[in-house]
């Protein structure tokens, strides 16, 4: 009786509430708690997707790609002018 028990992260923590008001003038900063962290990672992983370094990656791999896809539109142009007609037209010219 008068136990509060904290879980978190797959970790308990069990604090006995009358041993805890027994000594509330012991330290003042014991009993204070940081939420400002929480709240800024809260808002952090809202306004990023996805990590730095992911999204550099991602991006320039994009990139490489819109590249490549040019490079193959270039050749594939090239070669569509190098073709050869598989039914050619021969004339006998001394008939």
């Amino acid at each position: 009786m008068g136990e509060l028990m904290l879980r978190t992260d797959g970790e308990q923590v069990l604090f006995n509430v009358f041993e805890a008001m027994k000594r509330h003038d012991d330290d003042p900063e014991c009993f204070h708690i940081e939420v400002v962290d929480e709240v800024i990672e809260d808002v952090f992983k809202v306004e990023t997707h996805s990590p730095p370094l992911e999204r550099v990656l991602v991006n320039s791999i994009d990139d490489l790609e819109k590249e490549w896809e040019r490079e193959i539109d270039i050749c594939l142009k090239k070669l569509n002018a190098c073709r050869v007609d598989e039914n050619p037209k021969c004339e006998d010219i001394f008939e």
